[in-house]
């Protein structure tokens, strides 16, 4: 296995504070809590919670590690559960950037990217 951890050889995406907040509210929706039940058990206000899960709140060590504890985890398996969504992250806009690359083309040659077109239909009682 390639240093970083990465199986398919692919760069290592180091994960940010969007990466985080994705990741604690993938695993406490996987919990099936509340933004306001990860909260009390973190000993954070809800409001604070929500911004880390937005990417607004940089949260501190403390902070972080009491997430970890309430979710029921080592520091270490949220941290990689933020890289993995660094790389998912990556790999959503190298495909988006590729997919706009061929709608560009397609629409350069004159060609559709809708395949078929609903045609119009007759009101009821018109």
């Amino acid at each position: 296995m390639p240093r970083g951890g990465l199986a398919d050889g692919a760069a290592m995406t180091r994960p940010g504070g969007d990466d985080l907040g994705r990741a604690v509210r993938r695993l406490r929706r996987a919990r099936r809590l509340t933004i306001e039940a990860l909260a009390h058990k973190a000993d954070m206000h809800p409001t604070y919670l929500s911004g880390i899960e937005r990417g607004v709140r940089n949260p501190s060590w403390a902070k972080t590690c009491a997430l970890a504890d309430a979710l029921g985890m080592p520091v270490v398996v949220l941290a990689r559960n933020a890289e993995v969504e660094a790389q998912l992250a990556a790999r959503i806009r190298q495909v988006r950037a590729e997919l706009g690359w061929w709608r560009e083309r397609r629409r350069s040659r004159g060609q559709s990217s809708v395949r078929c077109q609903k045609r119009p239909t007759a009101r009821a009682g018109a």
